[in-house]
């Protein structure tokens, strides 16, 4: 099989889900858009559910590889954290909340995918919370409940009908959550 014309044909599907949504988007579309028959698409997935699962891998394999490289790195670790974490909210972005929001209720099963791939990520948040915490950086909070509070605060928030009920945009949002919760933690010596 080609792989290219198969790396071809999940950015051309996440390019047409971002602006639609899973729903929306159909085969059809989607094989006119690359200049192929349906027959031909089907030789590369057995349907529009295993595209979506491909695009959704590619964006938490991107997000592991982030994550990956700030584990190998030494510094501070609310800088590694928040770098990391715009590094992921830059992955994000490219995923159409609609697009989310039909995974999570049309394809439950790789929703909990999604689900799980994002707990694993939390020992990663965590474990830099502890590390800031030992040396001095971060407030007398327990890290666990510090990850958990983001993980769900970005869930929770980066819906888009929270940013367009209150006239932001996701960016916005994404940005001013990570200030909060890097600079809300800090110690400031300020004295």
């Amino acid at each position: 099989m080609d792989e290219a014309m198969r790396i071809r044909i999940v950015q051309t599907a996440a390019d047409l889900f971002h602006k639609k949504g899973y729903r929306s988007m159909t085969l059809s579309e989607l094989s006119a858009q690359l200049g192929m028959s349906k027959k031909t698409l089907y030789v590369y997935f057995s349907g529009k559910e295993q595209i979506a699962a491909a695009v959704l891998e590619n964006t938490m394999a991107a997000i592991s590889a982030r994550i990956d490289e700030s584990t190998r790195q030494a510094g501070d670790p609310l800088h590694l954290l928040r770098n990391t974490l715009y590094g992921v909210k830059q992955e994000l972005v490219k995923l159409n909340p609609m697009f989310l929001g039909d995974i999570q209720k049309y394809i439950p099963e790789l929703w909990d995918r999604i689900e799980a791939f994002r707990a694993g990520q939390l020992t990663f948040i965590e474990k830099l919370l502890v590390q800031a915490q030992q040396a001095g950086l971060i407030r007398n909070v327990d890290p666990r409940v510090a990850a958990v509070l983001m993980s769900e605060s970005v869930q929770t928030f980066l819906r888009p009908d929270f940013a367009s009920k209150h006239g932001f945009t996701t960016i916005d949002v994404a940005e001013t959550l990570l200030v909060m919760f890097t600079e809300g933690l800090r110690i400031h010596n300020d004295h």
